[in-house]
Parts: C-alpha cells; structure tokens; sequence
C-alpha cells in the first residue's frame, strides 16, 4: 500500500503591490512569495475511496477542500492514481492570508507525483496548480519567487536570507475578494518597490530584504476591517519597526535579521496575544526533504 507524508510551508508576501485590474476580473499583480516554516503535515494513503481527515473544526472533511480537489485533479489526469485517505494536520491558521488551502492543495500534488512516480517537471505541476488557484503554483516551488499575472507566473529568486517573524493572526478572517474589490488602484500613488527587493534578495542582505517590503493591500483591507492596522499598530509599538499584513490578510507578521532580537520580541508580545507563531524563512534544502515516501 503507498503511502506518504509531506511537510506543507505557509507563506508570506515580502512585497505584494498591484499594478491594475485586468479585463478579466482578476487583478494584475507583481509579489515577492516567501515560504516560513509554519508548515502544516499531510498524510496520504490508498484506500477504498477518497476521504478526508482532518483536526481542525473549521475545515469541513468533503470534496470542497482545495487537498481533495487536487486528489481529483491527479486522479481525473493520470488513472493510475489509486482512491486516496488524506489526514491534514492543521497547524497554519484558516483564512489567514498564509496561503494555508494552496500549500496543502500543492503538497498533495507533490506527494501523489512521488507516490505514483509520475515523473512530472515544477513547471507541469504548477501547470496543474494553476487550474484550482492562484496561490498553489508557487507552493509547488519556492522557496523564494516573483509571481506576476494573477499571481500564477512565478519566477524563482535567490534565496532569501534567513529572516525570523513573530505572526499574529486576529480571530476573523478578511475576504480577498472584498478587499481587490475596495482597491482602487488608479489613486495609489505610493506603491512598494519589487524591485529593491529583488535587488536586496540578489545582494544576500536581510536587512535591506526587511526595508523593502510593502503591501499595497493594506490599505483597503484596513478600511474594510480596521482591527487590522489597529493590530499593525499595535505590533510596532511593542518594538519592531517592520511590520506588514501578509496577503489581503488578516495575519500580520514582524521580520527580524537577527534571531535573539526576533525571539525576545515574540516573549513580550505573546503575553497579549497568546496565539502568536514564531517562525523563519525556508530554504531549498527544506523544500527537497518535505515529501517523504513510507
């Protein structure tokens, strides 16, 4: 009986700004992707028919869950993919902005292209993604990439050197589809710049990594739900100066060069928000162990 188990890598966006919308409903971005290791862990074994696993209370076990899409897909593309049991481990908070959904939904590609040794190439895999959502090409690869379109066209970046965050998600979640619709994109003038972050990833230097970042969602999502910049706000006073929301939100994080600076703020700010996550970035070496066959 095949079985695997694959390790799935939140992210973050470095950058994300928006260059316009797009005749097609969708808007045309231009963001810096980081994969951290908040990871959740799927478990894929054959079984009698698809079914779901899981232990959070929020995720509803069917066939809507982005993993068992992905299940549907690979078995609808290549026959010999057998009934599959997946248990998800959820340790990547729900409706975060951390790209929770894409991650697992691209780990279960991954695992099955092993499990059935498929044979399948990065680029035919985020193909794939590509067809159930924006977010899952890029978790195909990583760890760090450029992604442009609708935020499937992803071009692989130097690795970024090693940042250390403290993220705080809010107890609600934000709609990204509210938020790109309350952008008003011609009447932003200050947009954050990719490519000093590009530029600071090929220098090797954090701390410029950590001057460049920028979201120009912030702004719609904090007028749509202002507990979000009260939250922003809030994390700056208690002692970090680079502090960002991640995605259309609601998570926002505090980035760090140095690892003892990082960790003694993480100890103060969980005394108030109990349910913060220390994390770092990933690197290549993490993402080539991350499916393992049992």
């Amino acid at each position: 009986m095949k079985q695997a188990k694959i390790t799935a890598y939140a992210k973050i966006n470095l950058v994300l700004d928006v260059l316009r919308k797009r005749e097609d409903g969708f808007h045309e971005v231009a963001m810096v992707m980081q994969a951290i290791d908040l990871a959740d862990t799927i478990h894929l074994k054959e079984a009698q028919r698809n079914w779901l696993h899981t232990d959070n209370r929020h995720i509803p076990p069917n066939m809507n869950n982005l993993a068992m899409k992905a299940v549907v897909l690979m078995q609808e593309r290549f026959p010999q993919v057998k009934p599959l049991e997946v248990t998800l481990e959820k340790r990547i908070p729900v409706a975060a902005g951390l790209a929770g959904g894409s991650t697992d939904c691209a780990a279960v590609m991954l695992g099955i292209d092993k499990m059935y040794n498929l044979g399948l190439s990065l680029g035919e895999l985020e193909a794939l993604g590509a067809e159930l959502g924006s977010d899952i090409p890029f978790c195909m690869g990583g760890p760090t990439a450029l992604a442009t379109g609708r935020g499937e066209h992803i071009e692989a970046l130097p690795h970024c050197p090693a940042l250390y965050l403290v993220l705080v998600k809010p107890s609600f979640g934000v709609s990204t589809p509210k938020v790109y619709g309350n952008l008003r994109v011609d009447e932003r003038k200050n947009h954050p710049d990719v490519q000093a972050c590009i530029d600071a990833l090929h220098e090797q230097d954090a701390v410029k990594v950590i001057d460049s970042m920028g979201n120009l969602l912030e702004q719609s999502t904090f007028e749509l739900q202002p507990e979000v910049k009260a939250l922003k706000d809030d994390m700056i006073s208690a002692g970090c100066s680079h502090v960002l929301m991640s995605g259309s939100g609601p998570t926002v994080f505090a980035a760090f060069a140095d690892e003892a600076q990082a960790q003694a703020y993480y100890q103060n700010i969980k005394n108030k928000y109990p349910g913060a996550i220390f994390a770092r970035t990933v690197n290549q070496n993490m993402l080539e162990e991350r499916v393992a066959l049992l």
